[in-house]
């Protein structure tokens, strides 16, 4: 090479095997013409990679991708790729990167790559997404595994969409016993208030009735804003947060949440959408099934009990009220589970599916499963079918159903003029709506008529049905299109703006204060979308997640709050008559 002649400013030879200047190239599209061409077809332009030392380079603006300095495509941190597809072969891609560092005529035989090159995808976790030394390859940070490193590892769990460390099997066994104990202790004094109830009677609603209401609007709350929180990203958790993640997916009653929790004691114990989507649409059935089993055991116990007796009267008077029992338990149980179940049954239908192109030509693609990216969807068309069946029967069913029976029992009312119990006289500024009892009616609504009606105004008995709808409605879309999605940004707002604006226009419920309680809900569920949508620097995550932590918690705060005072006022004035709670 020693007295060798270089050829001009944008000109090269292809291994050097030129004799005269008439053997010198012009540099292919994509290069530096200016420069000398660094024994290769001239130097690639800033965020331009090659695949061939003497060939053109193609402009490299992917996101996710950077090629700036280096003539080569390299991975960015948060992002993820594969080199599991055909014709691809990250071996050689080294070794032709490693040529394509040699700046002088040393460089070996692996001038060209021919594979192909992987399409960078950003990871739902930043920090999940780990490249490797050379950036070339990714690895899944501690913890993390699978396709986009969405997957929690062995003895790791999922808390808000992060992994965190599983608990020692003691304080798993501890934290489930304390669990265990506060639900027995909060179900024995719902049981307790329900027995009372008569005794509890203020001159307005019945104690038992307005702790049940709020809990309804905690719950209807905490539903909508734990699914927001399982499908935003953008909100980076501490560590020291991610605790009150476990508390919102108790609060939310999503059982399928809390139930992951105990694949760190057991691997096989954790849930995929496909089982969640199985036990969702078996909660209905077996409970409908079981009660209807229990009646007829219990009706044909009861005949034979009396079969030397003419207690026909009796015996369909006892049905009745069997009937009206169970009725009450599937409505109840069926009402508050519906969210969770409609989550499992959205979380398989086919638009909650997502395409990957792997390769940056788009011949090599899968279709997973947003909610499980270990599923592939073509292996889903039997659920699918299932899917479209249960969003008719229950998804659309369970809320007609329910519209239909209270629009009955609401006409029923209208025609015999019976009331119920108590009928409304006035509303205090500032306070609740005040009742009378009426003596002279012995009928009563049944308890799941109160359940769902109790907390609003005569004419608005159906806002509980638009309430459920409102849930739904909002809940489908981050579950089936994800947050990432303009519709769902879109749709969330605008639910939230409407029915604030419904809110406050219309005043459904007969509480001033459970109104203004479900304000603050709605509320707090726009600042919660509005937040996710801002950009907000890095030095601020932490204070952005205490203060959304705060603002989040206020609903029960101040719902348990309102309880406290009123008892401490029972206990001062030994009288809760007097409390206007």
């Amino acid at each position: 090479m020693i007295g060798c002649k270089e050829c001009p400013h944008g000109k090269y030879v292809q291994d050097g095997s030129g004799k005269s200047i008439k053997d010198c190239l012009d540099c292919p599209k994509g290069t530096k013409t200016t420069h000398h061409a660094g024994y290769r077809a001239c130097f690639c332009k800033d965020n331009y990679a090659r695949k061939d030392r003497f060939g053109p380079c193609s402009i490299c603006i992917e996101k996710g991708i950077n090629c700036a300095g280096k003539e080569y495509r390299t991975i960015k941190t948060g992002f993820f790729w594969t080199w599991n597809f055909a014709n691809a072969n990250v071996t050689n891609y080294r070794k032709f990167v490693e040529n394509l560092k040699t700046e002088n005529w040393m460089f070996d035989n692996f001038t060209q790559y021919n594979g192909g090159l992987p399409r960078a995808f950003e990871c739902p976790k930043q920090n999940s997404c780990v490249p490797t030394e050379d950036y070339i390859d990714v690895k899944c940070s501690d913890g993390y595994k699978g396709w986009l490193c969405s997957k929690c590892d062995r003895k790791f769990y999922s808390v808000l969409n992060q992994c965190i460390p599983c608990p020692s099997s003691g304080w798993f066994y501890t934290e489930l016993g304390l669990v265990c104990c506060f639900c027995v202790i909060v179900l024995a004094g719902v049981v307790r208030l329900y027995k009372k109830r008569k005794t509890l009677t203020t001159p307005g609603r019945s104690i038992f009735d307005k702790i049940i209401s709020r809990i309804k609007l905690v719950l209807g709350f905490y539903q909508v804003i734990g699914e927001f929180f399982a499908s935003v990203h953008e909100v980076k958790w501490t560590k020291a947060l991610k605790v009150v993640g476990d508390v919102i997916s108790l609060i939310e009653l999503n059982i399928f949440r809390v139930i992951i929790r105990p694949k760190c004691i057991d691997e096989k114990l954790q849930l995929n959408p496909k089982i969640e989507f199985v036990i969702g649409i078996m909660i209905p059935i077996a409970l409908i099934s079981t009660l209807w089993a229990i009646y007829w055991i219990l009706t044909i116990r009861y005949k034979w009990k009396n079969r030397f007796t003419n207690a026909s009267a009796s015996i369909d008077s006892y049905k009745r009220q069997l009937k009206y029992n169970f009725c009450t338990s599937v409505i109840v149980v069926l009402f508050v589970t519906y969210p969770s179940i409609c989550n499992t049954v959205f979380q398989l239908h086919p638009a909650a599916c997502e395409t990957f192109c792997l390769d940056i030509e788009k011949n090599h693609c899968k279709t997973l499963l947003r909610s499980d990216y270990d599923i592939d969807c073509k292996d889903l068309k039997i659920y699918h079918v299932f899917v479209y069946i249960t969003m008719v029967v229950y998804v659309v069913g369970f809320p007609l159903v329910l519209y239909l029976l209270l629009r009955k029992e609401v006409k029923f009312i209208q025609l015999h003029g019976t009331p119920g119990p108590l009928h409304a006289i006035n509303e205090e500024p500032g306070g609740d709506v005040q009742y009378l009892p009426d003596d002279s009616s012995t009928s009563t609504k049944p308890i799941w008529i109160n359940f769902l009606c109790e907390n609003y105004k005569t004419e608005y008995w159906y806002w509980e049905i638009v309430e459920l709808s409102r849930k739904i409605s909002q809940t489908a879309l981050l579950t089936l299109l994800g947050w990432g999605n303009a519709l769902t940004v879109l749709f969330t707002i605008g639910m939230s703006v409407v029915f604030l604006m419904l809110h406050a226009r219309y005043r459904p419920m007969k509480s001033t204060f459970e109104q203004l309680l479900q304000m603050f809900s709605l509320t707090a569920i726009l600042a919660n979308v509005l937040v996710a949508i801002m950009y907000v620097p890095d030095e601020y995550d932490d204070r952005l997640a205490a203060a959304l932590i705060v603002f989040n918690s206020l609903v029960i705060v101040i719902t348990v709050g309102k309880l406290l005072f009123v008892y401490r006022l029972r206990v001062t004035y030994s009288m809760i008559g007097y409390v206007n709670f």
